[in-house]
């Protein structure tokens, strides 16, 4: 994926949100710049920390689910308490 972006007069850049995206940015999230032969390299300065992200705007459980997790489940356990509420 490649970008033209503009830089302006304080220096700054924004970073078009298919690029973001691409490399799993959101919001004010911090990035690293670097130089390499000359070539401007920008990297996600570090992973995510929580077992949630967003994902189409959505935040989402990403973790690992437990061996006996079963979303039937789990949907049926949530009506009840929606339910019960």
């Amino acid at each position: 994926m490649k970008a033209t972006v503009s830089i302006d007069d304080v220096g700054r850049m924004v970073l078009p949100k298919a690029i973001r995206e691409a490399m799993g940015v959101f919001g004010r999230g911090s990035v690293i710049l670097e130089v390499l032969a000359g070539k401007a390299q920008i990297s996600v300065a570090e992973p995510p920390r929580s077992e949630t992200q967003r994902k189409n705007g959505r935040l989402v459980f990403s973790g690992p689910l437990p061996v006996e997790w079963n979303s039937g489940n789990a949907v049926n356990a949530m009506r009840r308490q929606r339910l019960e509420s």
